[in-house]
């Protein structure tokens, strides 16, 4: 063999192993095959969307689950007992369907004063802590020309066979919550006056001469009515007498009739025999309300009332 042939395997291996090249290192990975491996493995930690079953006419039956209550919601802040009063309340009510501003007491039959409780105009219902005791419950208006109560008629429904208008005691004790004290009852002729009221204190009064044709007055009933409440008040007068005096009238406004047992009548009226409004407020006596007009065609004058 010569030197040629010996070397030329050699020199084909050579060859191919430069052909080959040099082992390469693997490509440095792209910024989007980043994003996809993050993309992906995102993916595997989201749930597979639920698979919707298909629309019906009737309701699918829900699952069964544990209902979760929703929280209350918070309510208007109310005036609660505590462990020494009991909560009480109830409706205001008025003669009209506007009520009126007033004053609301209520009053603990041993004690000397009464709680007192401002109603606003408008106002349908109250709440209001007292102490244990046995109470009764009343309003006035402002300028006590009128009152009502929480009286037997009230639970009687103040229809017109309701006849008991006394007041209506309630008892209550320590943390009880008492309802239905409802002070509807603005036809009761007598409401109490808070203890720290003098009747001279909220009542007026007038006084007047009587001037009888002759000068010879007979008994008289001389009466007062009330324009406000609807009610009337009256004193009797001694055969001859010349004046009269009517005292502790509520404030409002009044027309003054005087009455003979046989019926006729006389007024504080004008000349054309229309009665004078007279007002009287607390506190206050009027004078000059005098019984001039004896004059006036029968029926002009509101009937008497006292019957005799």
């Amino acid at each position: 063999m010569n030197k040629l042939a010996s070397i030329l395997p050699i020199f084909i291996l050579i060859l191919l192993l430069s052909a080959c090249g040099s082992p390469t290192q693997p490509p440095t990975p792209t910024v989007d095959l980043v994003s996809t491996l993050v993309a992906a493995t995102l993916t595997a930690f989201v749930p597979p969307s639920p698979t919707l079953a298909p629309a019906s006419e009737t309701p699918a039956t829900p699952p069964t689950a544990t209902p979760t209550t929703p929280p209350p919601a918070s309510p208007t802040p109310q005036p609660s007992p505590t462990s020494s009063t009991a909560s009480v309340g109830g409706e205001i009510c008025y003669r009209t369907n506007q009520i009126p501003a007033m004053n609301a007491y209520f009053q603990e039959k041993e004690a000397e004063q009464a709680l007192s409780l401002p109603v606003a105009a408008g106002q349908t219902d109250y709440e209001v802590q007292l102490p244990p005791g046995t109470y009764i419950a009343y309003a006035w208006l402002p300028d006590f020309s009128l009152g009502g109560l929480y009286s037997k008629a009230v639970p009687c429904g103040l229809k017109a066979d309701c006849t008991d208008h006394t007041p209506l005691e309630f008892t209550v004790k320590a943390g009880e919550i008492v309802d239905g004290i409802d002070i509807c009852d603005w036809y009761a002729f007598a409401v109490p006056l808070p203890p720290d009221k003098e009747p001279e204190d909220v009542r007026g009064g007038i006084s007047g001469q009587i001037n009888y044709p002759g000068g010879n007055a007979p008994t008289l009933h001389v009466v007062a009515f009330n324009q406000g409440s609807g009610y009337w008040y009256y004193t009797n007068t001694l055969q001859g007498a010349s004046s009269y005096t009517l005292n502790r009238l509520p404030p409002g406004d009044y027309l003054v009739v005087a009455y003979t047992q046989d019926g006729k009548a006389g007024g504080h009226a004008l000349a054309d025999h229309s009665l004078i409004l007279v007002t009287i407020k607390a506190g206050q006596i009027l004078s000059g309300i005098d019984i001039t007009d004896w004059s006036a065609p029968q029926g002009t004058f509101p009937p008497d009332p006292t019957q005799w």
